[in-house]
């Protein structure tokens, strides 16, 4: 008789996440994952059938659980400068921190990726930078409401900037020092008034 799974497959799919995200995909060995993950390679290859699926599920696990709770705050405070800086400052205090001292898996893959045609793996980053934009543009047209912004700033112009400028927050936080962090993400939010 088979033996069922002796492991949570939400539990490792977590462990896969931080494995790929402090490695990258393609630095990835599939020993590392097996010792990540605490699974053996017959139950990942039996559960995720590949390295590439398994990082494909690791990724879109990334995206709604990490991503899209950590920039919901955007949408849903009723602040709009405040929560846009505090964002961008907790971004960079994770990192500063040791909380994800590699960053995120999402932009990790944007730069090692991005020019690779996986549909599967470009579908959850255009969907990622899509509801990060959409995220930044809420808190502005607030901040615009406000009255803390211009009305006449384009609130979906500075969104866009806004993604671009914290995809590549993550990577300077890992090697610029705290306080220069700091006075970057200072810099960008004078430059939204």
């Amino acid at each position: 008789m088979p033996r069922g799974k002796a492991f949570d497959r939400d539990e490792v799919l977590m462990k896969a996440m931080t494995v790929f995200r402090d490695k990258g995909y393609a630095a990835t060995s599939m020993q590392e994952l097996v010792r990540g993950m605490g699974i053996n390679r017959f139950s990942l290859y039996e559960t995720f059938k590949s390295k590439h699926e398994l990082f494909v599920q690791a990724l879109q696990a990334y995206y709604e659980n990490v991503a899209l709770p950590f920039f919901a705050r955007l949408r849903d405070s009723a602040q709009g400068l405040r929560i846009l800086e505090a964002t961008l400052m907790e971004l960079v205090s994770r990192i500063q921190t040791g909380e994800s001292p590699n960053g995120c898996l999402l932009c990790n893959t944007i730069a090692e990726l991005g020019a690779k045609k996986d549909k599967r793996t470009a579908a959850i980053v255009a969907r990622y930078l899509k509801r990060v934009e959409d995220d930044f543009h809420a808190a502005l047209v607030r901040a615009k409401a406000l009255r803390e912004v211009s009305t006449d700033v384009n609130a979906r112009e500075r969104a866009k900037v806004l993604v671009a400028y914290s995809t590549g927050l993550l990577s300077m936080a890992k090697v610029l020092n705290e306080r220069e962090m700091h006075e970057s993400v200072r810099a960008a939010m004078a430059a939204l008034r």
